[in-house]
């Protein structure tokens, strides 16, 4: 009986160490989770927008993001429907997507794409994030880390080492993965 007492009190106490580091793991994790507003984009003091107007994408590239657009209900109807983007950067990127020459952007930096159907649309379909993170993250496409947030501008869809993202960007590694035909003279 004693032992089968002491059993039971050592199963409890190690579920509870259990639940204890999963719960600081999550915590953990979370310190680095990103969180994205679309809302905020309208700072111009954290935000810059990189083209004075919608820049339509090249059929090739909106058909290669057609898996990050099918995301959005609406879009199910053409996968090519997202093919204009107005693009902002944060603070930490402004230099580097505005360089003459490309250069490798410092960690910390954020390219956020808003999606639209037309050019005159006002209310996007998606969004996409770029996000530089610290060297070994994902030295396959310079540490970048993908985001698609829906439309309502706070919904996290798919974020990480996106495949669909990672294909199209590893054909940029000479401006640090980063397609820039958009770039607005400042």
């Amino acid at each position: 009986m004693a032992t089968q007492i002491r059993i039971g009190v050592f199963v409890v106490v190690a579920g509870i160490v259990l639940v204890v580091a999963l719960a600081v793991r999550r915590t953990e994790g979370a310190k680095d989770e990103f969180r994205f507003d679309a809302a905020k984009l309208k700072d111009r003091n954290t935000w810059t927008q990189v083209n004075n107007d919608p820049y339509q994408m090249p059929a090739a590239v909106a058909a290669l993001c057609a898996p990050v657009v099918l995301l959005e209900p609406e879009s199910k109807k053409n996968p090519h429907a997202a093919s204009y983007i107005t693009v902002y950067v944060n603070k930490a990127g402004r230099e580097s997507m505005f360089a003459k020459q490309p250069q490798r952007f410092p960690e910390g930096s954020i390219i956020v794409k808003e999606k639209f159907n037309s050019p005159e649309d006002r209310k996007p379909l998606l969004y996409t994030i770029m996000r530089k993170r610290a060297a070994g993250y994902n030295p396959k496409v310079g540490d970048w880390e993908f985001s698609v947030v829906g439309p309502n501008g706070t919904e996290l869809r798919a974020s990480g080492k996106l495949e669909n993202c990672q294909g199209c960007h590893l054909t940029k590694s000479e401006s640090d993965f980063v397609f820039r035909p958009y770039v607005t003279s400042q």
